[in-house]
This record gives structure tokens, sequence and C-alpha cells, in this order.
């Protein structure tokens, strides 16, 4: 895991650790909610694609891409599509998704708020 720090004046943390005892949550666990709340609202109305890394692509897309491989090696490209090639996006956007599909962004929102609600004392028994 890493950690993700922004420096905050005393008052700022103050107001902070305040609105946190007010909804019933300690500091820690309400800078997840929050974090992820404000990705989930920043990104809801703006459109961002980010590359994908090689762990990112789905087992469909990877066998997807094997196949192109070996129609590109082996055919003309003006034959490409009829020979099962298909296009696979090497980016991860939050726009034109299904209608039941969740975007990367709103997936990535909902992990980091689940983190709050990650019971310390919990992990280690997990763990055994």
């Amino acid at each position: 895991m890493k950690t993700i720090s922004i420096q905050v004046s005393d008052k700022q943390h103050s107001l902070l650790t305040r609105l946190a005892a007010a909804e019933k949550r300690r500091l820690s666990d309400f800078n997840y909610l929050i974090y992820g709340n404000g990705l989930d609202m920043f990104f809801c109305e703006r459109s961002v694609h980010v590359k994908k890394e090689p762990d990112e692509y789905t087992k469909e897309e990877k066998k997807q891409q094997a196949i192109n491989k070996k129609v590109e090696k082996s055919k003309p490209r003006s034959d490409w599509e009829k020979h099962s090639w298909e296009y696979v996006s090497d980016y991860m956007y939050n726009y034109d998704k299904p209608e039941d599909e969740k975007d990367f962004v709103t997936l990535l929102a909902y992990e980091i708020e689940n983190l709050a609600y990650k019971v310390p004392c919990m992990e280690s028994k997990e763990k055994e």
C-alpha cells in the first residue's frame, strides 16, 4: 500500500477533525470517504482517459490482442476484419460506458471509500 498525504493548517485540521466527529468517523476514515466521493464527483461530468498498464487489460482483451497479432502478421490490412481482428483500446476512459457498466474512476472511488470500512483488528485475523 502507498500513502497519500496533504498538508493543512492547524485550523483546517481542527475543522476536518470536527467534521469527521460530527459524522461519527475517525479523521483517517473520513479522509477515505471524502477522497472517494471527491473522485467520483470530480469526474462525473468530466471526461478522462489514461493509458492502461499491462495488468489492466481484461482476459478478453488479451485474447483479442493475441488474435490481432497473428492476423496482422499474416494478412493484408484490408483483410484484418474479415479474419476476426478487432480494435483493443490501450486506454481506460470514464465516458461512453453501457448503463450497467461502471467506469474505472467510479470503481476506484468505490474501492477507496471501502477502505474506510475496513476494521484494523479484523485484518490481522483475516491473514491467519
